[in-house]
């Protein structure tokens, strides 16, 4: 029976082929965070195991097969459960996206939205709920709604809006029939962007999380194309929408806009100065 801390020093050396640092082409920082999930302990106690502690061999058994699946591709959150979003702990499984960082952008800007008591918030595709939960945590006034295709993904943001004590109102199905005309103050969308055609999509990662949830179609917009002209139905005079997108489509977005009646449009970057949010306002 081995120990943590052999175990720790066995992962930490270099494999063949792969960067130093790797086990087996998995980065050492996440064959911690694997193994805080197995041993259930804080990174502070795992890192500072007695060299006499014993690792049971079932969580050695489990851990290093963690570990293979992670070197294969599988997300890190999906392997531990959870991942982190605006400061929020949030629930994950492949039936919803991993939360990724530049979409914390989409929040930033929605949150420049003057904060009115009432206003009402719509998030499009919610998946873990993860963009409605945090406009619901900044704006606790405003009414938050949310909205999924996929029941699956709509329980985990059911689950974890609970956990957070958040009140958003999630539903199931078209949401542009289930809104009343001019009802909203701001609609946000993390749609489907990616071409089709992008070998991105079986690439690292990627290839585990819900297809339908990113390809966009041929030429990755065709779910942002719809979302628009829905999405002016639903906004009051002066409503806000704000959609991520790709970081080589804001000029196509940004017609699609125009094209809708949209003004004030404006492009923004995320945090590795690539477009990634554009947003307009529906004057009536």
């Amino acid at each position: 029976m081995t120990t943590v801390r052999a175990f720790l020093a066995e992962v930490a050396r270099p494999t063949p082929g792969c960067p130093a640092g790797q086990s087996p082409c998995c980065p050492v920082q996440e064959v911690w965070a694997l193994g805080c999930h197995v041993l259930r302990r804080p990174l502070a106690r795992l890192l500072a195991a007695s060299a006499a502690e014993r690792l049971d061999p079932e969580d050695e058994a489990r851990w290093r097969a963690l570990i293979a699946r992670r070197a294969l591709g599988e997300p890190l959150a999906y392997l531990v459960g959870h991942a982190e979003f605006w400061s929020l702990a949030l629930s994950v499984t492949p039936d919803v996206l991993v939360p990724r960082p530049e979409t914390e952008i989409l929040v930033e800007r929605a949150l420049d939205t003057p904060a009115v008591e009432g206003a009402t918030y719509l998030d499009v595709g919610t998946g873990s709920g993860a963009v409605a939960l945090a406009l619901k945590k900044e704006r606790p006034r405003a009414l938050v709604a949310a909205c999924d295709q996929s029941p699956a993904a709509l329980a985990i943001a059911r689950a974890n809006a609970t956990a957070l004590g958040l009140d958003v109102a999630f539903w199931n199905g078209s949401w542009s029939d289930a809104i009343a005309a001019c009802s909203c103050d701001l609609v946000v969308s993390n749609p489907p962007y990616i071409e089709s055609a992008d070998p991105c999509l079986n690439g690292d990662g990627l290839r585990y999380e819900p297809r339908d949830a990113l390809d966009g179609g041929d030429d990755g917009l065709r779910a942002i194309a719809a979302l628009i002209p829905a999405a002016v139905r639903v906004l009051r005079p002066g409503g806000r929408l704000l959609i991520e997108h790709g970081a080589r489509q804001d000029r196509p977005v940004r017609s699609l806009f125009e094209h809708a009646g949209l003004t004030d449009i404006v492009t923004h970057p995320d945090y590795a100065g690539h477009a990634r949010v554009t947003g307009g306002i529906w004057r009536g």
